[in-house]
């Protein structure tokens, strides 16, 4: 069959170890999705798309057996993109470089900015450094993404910025901060973008209209199999079904994910969720926050 899907995310763990003061509050108990469920899905989401992300909410360098699943994704030809805080990076930068099915590797560096305890940011950068430099050495065709998404409604960058510019200066050249994509260097950048506000369903805003690609471009998996329209759905309030007992086939063909892809090209949010996030509307200024 044809690919349906330009993105698939696959939470392989929920957990990321950190307290960031811009992610959804509330996180579930820490969960790992076994080897063998991650076999199944893989084996299931394969003919649908060629690209998936390993993350919903948590962090896949905290897996210690990542080399297995990157493997297993390998064996079913997924393209991968990884994203990590970068505090797991250190013990990781050999694989994420020699692994084939690789496709880019995004630091968000946000993570360590909104910390409770302050993060120094020397010690932070240096593996992140050690990544870049080892990537050019190589003359890797992998993407870097280090990712800035805390700017302000208006593009602006907060003033905790200065100390990340003024790190990486010193270590690649370039002058311009105000640019939304800079290069760094050959398939490295540093990738700026408005803040975004983790939807809420207890919120008091409200949004009836809007466009969004979950279900459509886009699909997320979390731990258990779940099915969720997209990676902002981290607690499954749109549960769709459950891969692990149903085919991606059967889930595509219920009424409520029908209803809800409807529903986004007739320009009508139809689901409480979606209602409370405001995805949409950095759709519809053309500059989204997350992708």
């Amino acid at each position: 069959m044809s690919e349906k899907f330009e993105k698939i995310f696959i939470e392989i763990t929920n957990f990321c170890g950190l307290d960031c003061s811009f992610c959804t509050p509330k996180k579930q108990v820490k969960k790992l999705m076994p080897l063998e469920d991650f076999k199944k899905v893989t084996q299931k989401v394969s003919p649908y798309t060629k690209l998936c992300a390993l993350h919903i909410l948590g962090d896949p360098l905290s897996v210690k057996n990542l080399s297995q699943y990157l493997q297993i994704a390998q064996s079913y030809n997924l393209k991968l993109e990884i994203t990590s805080s970068g505090f797991y990076l250190e013990d990781n930068i050999d694989l994420l470089l020699n692994t084939p099915c690789i496709h880019q590797i995004n630091i968000s560096l946000m993570s360590a900015l909104y910390q409770s305890k302050a993060v120094n940011l020397k010690e932070y950068f240096q593996p992140i450094l050690r990544l870049c430099k080892m990537h050019q050495e190589l003359k890797s065709e992998k993407f870097i993404n280090l990712r800035l998404w805390n700017l302000d409604k208006n593009f602006n960058p907060p003033a905790l910025n200065t100390e990340v510019y003024n790190l990486l200066k010193r270590y690649f050249a370039f002058r311009e901060t105000s640019a939304l994509k800079i290069r760094l260097n050959y398939k490295i950048f540093l990738h700026q973008a408005r803040c975004f506000e983790w939807a809420n369903v207890d919120s008091t805003i409200s949004y009836k209209k809007g466009f969004c690609y979950g279900g459509i471009k886009q699909l997320g998996i979390l731990c258990d199999g779940r099915v969720v329209p997209c990676c902002f759905d981290t607690k499954g309030i749109i549960n769709l079904g459950n891969i692990l007992e149903e085919s991606l086939e059967e889930i595509l063909q219920k009424q409520r994910i029908k209803s809800l892809v409807q529903g986004f090209k007739d320009n009508n949010l139809v689901e409480l969720l979606c209602q409370s996030c405001s995805y949409p509307q950095y759709l519809a200024s053309k500059s989204p926050c997350r992708n």
